[in-house]
């Protein structure tokens, strides 16, 4: 797959601190048309986490697969496939840097949060969190998915979004997380009141602070 796989050959946006160094690290995932800058923009320089390393991958033409998240998986392929081994890959070259998978975060934001969402299904390992700013599991509402009881206990995963976003619906987010819990997850989810397309500062604060909370329940547990 690798010689056919168009996002394996994108840069990776590196910012914050070195991995060596870093308490976290987040692999930070934009959305359709949007680029790792962005994400700096939008994300890393609100969070003020000079502790982060932010690991950011970009997808080729700008979008890491065609269709919308709710259409069939199959109407997604190969470039879904294509986008979840890019994300492997950034996830597998921290764990060599000596970031174990229980300190990484996955984070992302529309088509991003789609395909973080996604990966953290199907990979089934615990991750220190999932942060979904607008998105959900891909595919078409009431799909039917296998569930693995427990294989993400205690993993916090935040699902964000508006009430009335014009390219998520707030029922396939409210339906991802109902998943997530049956795995297992914490889940936190936040629907709120607005048309807009964006990422307020109410939804950075409750990243923030579910980062903060799973650092501290982290380092209770060892």
């Amino acid at each position: 797959m690798s010689n056919s796989d168009p996002h394996l050959h994108m840069p990776l946006s590196v910012f914050g601190a070195p991995a060596c160094d870093a308490t976290l690290a987040v692999i930070l995932v934009h959305g359709r048309g949007q680029s790792p800058r962005w994400m700096h923009e939008q994300i890393v320089r609100r969070f003020a986490r000079p502790d982060v390393a932010w690991h950011a991958p970009a997808a080729a033409d700008g979008s890491w697969y065609p269709q919308r998240f709710i259409e069939p998986i199959e109407a997604n392929e190969p470039r879904l496939s294509q986008a979840l081994a890019r994300l492997d890959a950034v996830s597998g070259a921290l764990r060599e840097q000596g970031i174990p998978y229980d300190a990484q975060v996955l984070m992302g934001f529309s088509q991003g949060a789609c395909l973080c969402s996604e990966f953290v299904w199907r990979m089934r390992r615990r991750y220190r969190a999932l942060v979904a700013f607008t998105g959900g599991l891909i595919g078409p509402p009431g799909m039917h998915r296998d569930v693995a009881h427990g294989v993400l206990q205690h993993m916090p995963v935040l699902l964000s979004t508006w009430d009335d976003d014009p390219h998520v619906p707030a029922g396939s987010v409210r339906e991802s997380a109902a998943f997530f819990e049956k795995a297992g997850a914490v889940v936190t989810l936040k629907i709120e009141g607005a048309t807009e397309h964006g990422i307020r500062d109410a939804e950075i604060g409750y990243a923030r602070q579910m980062l903060a909370d799973a650092a501290s329940s982290h380092h209770d547990k060892r």
